[in-house]
C-alpha cells in the first residue's frame, strides 16, 4: 500500500498535480478556492459575550507558489454577527510547509495585518490552515483564526466542511460468537471502506453514510446510512450522541426512503476533530451480515506509519 508520507520533495509535483483550477505547470500558480453554500459554514464564536453566529458560504481563494513556498490568501463574504456587513480581507504572501506524518500542507501565522485594511482596525491574531488536495474523497481544509479589533481579541471563526470523509481502521466484535475483526495493520482491507457524516448547519442535523462497510471476513461489504442525527459543536469540531434509548433506522441503497426492514443501529457515538478525522463508535444489526460492535479510529488520509 503506497504510503501517505511525502518528502519535501515531492510537493511541488503533488501540488501541481491536484490543481483545481488548471494553473500551468510553467506558471507554477496553483489556485484552489474552497467555500460555497453546498461545501461549508463558518462557526464564530464573539469572544466578549460567548455568544455564537453560524455563517454560510465564506470564500477562501488560496494561491500557492510551490518554487517559494509561499500562499496567497484571500476571505471573502466573512460575516461575524446576524447584523454585520461581508467583509473581504487579504494576506500578504505566507510562508507554508508539509507536515511530515501525513502530508498536509501547513500554514499559519500571527498578527497579520491585511493587505487591503487600510485604516482598519482588524487584525488576525492567529491564523491557522490545513489543507489537502490529491485525495479521492475529495480535498481538506482545516481553517481557524482569531480576529482582533481594535487590540482586542473579538472573534473566534471556525470553518466546518459540511461533507466529512474519513478512513482508517475499524475494530469490529461479532456479537454472535465474539469473534474480532480487526484491520489496524492491513490498510488493504480499509482501502473501499469510508465514512461520511454530513453536517446540516441549519437543521443541526448530520447524516452518517458508510460506504463499503465490512465487519468480518465472511461479510459482503455494505452500503448503508443513518440520518436525522442531532450534533453539538466543540472547541474543536462536533459530537454526535443517539441511539441510546431508540434504535436508529438504517436505510440502504436498495431501501430507498424507508428504512431497510430488520436492519438498526445504536449507541452510536461521533467525536469528530476537523484536524484529525474522527472516532466512530456504535452496535449495528445487519440482518443477514450479523450483528456487531464497531469501533472506527478514523483520519482523513489513510497512511502507513511503518519506516520501512
Amino acid at each position: 500500500m503506497k504510503k501517505y508520507l511525502l518528502s519535501s520533495a515531492m510537493l511541488a509535483a503533488t501540488l501541481s498535480l491536484t490543481s483545481c483550477l488548471g494553473s500551468t505547470s510553467d506558471e507554477q500558480v496553483l489556485t484552489y478556492n474552497y467555500g460555497s453554500s453546498e461545501s461549508c459554514f463558518n462557526r464564530v464564536i464573539d469572544l466578549q459575550d460567548g455568544s455564537e453566529f453560524i455563517a454560510s458560504s465564506p470564500s477562501y481563494n488560496l494561491k500557492y507558489t510551490p518554487a517559494e513556498a509561499q500562499v496567497e490568501i484571500t476571505l471573502s463574504n466573512i460575516i461575524l454577527s446576524p447584523a454585520a456587513s461581508p467583509l473581504s480581507f487579504k494576506f500578504p504572501a505566507m510562508k507554508y510547509t508539509q507536515d511530515q506524518l501525513d502530508g498536509f500542507i501547513v500554514t499559519t501565522g500571527r498578527s497579520i495585518v491585511p493587505e487591503n485594511a487600510g485604516n482598519s482596525t482588524y487584525v488576525f491574531d492567529t491564523f491557522n490552515l490545513r489543507a489537502y488536495f490529491g485525495r479521492k474523497l475529495g480535498p481538506v481544509y482545516y481553517i481557524r483564526y482569531q480576529l482582533d479589533i481594535n487590540n482586542e481579541p473579538r472573534y473566534e471563526v471556525t470553518t466546518y466542511a459540511k461533507r466529512n470523509a474519513y478512513v482508517g481502521p475499524v475494530i469490529a466484535t461479532d456479537l454472535t460468537d465474539n469473534s474480532v475483526y480487526n484491520t489496524a495493520n492491513n490498510l488493504d482491507a480499509q482501502a473501499d471502506t469510508y465514512y461520511i457524516v454530513n453536517l446540516d448547519q441549519e437543521k443541526r442535523t448530520a447524516t452518517l453514510q458508510v460506504y463499503n462497510g465490512k465487519y468480518s471476513d465472511s461479510m459482503t461489504p455494505l452500503v448503508f446510512m443513518v440520518k436525522d442525527l442531532p450534533y453539538t459543536y466543540t472547541e474543536y469540531g462536533y459530537t454526535i450522541v443517539a441511539g441510546t434509548d431508540n434504535a436508529l433506522p438504517v436505510y440502504t441503497a436498495t431501501s430507498g426512503e424507508k428504512p431497510a426492514e430488520g436492519l438498526e443501529m445504536t449507541d452510536l457515538s461521533i467525536v469528530g476533530n476537523l484536524q484529525n478525522g474522527a472516532t466512530i463508535r456504535f452496535k449495528c444489526n445487519l440482518g443477514d451480515n450479523d450483528k456487531y460492535n464497531v469501533t472506527a479510529n478514523l483520519r482523513y488520509l489513510l497512511y502507513n506509519t511503518n519506516k520501512n
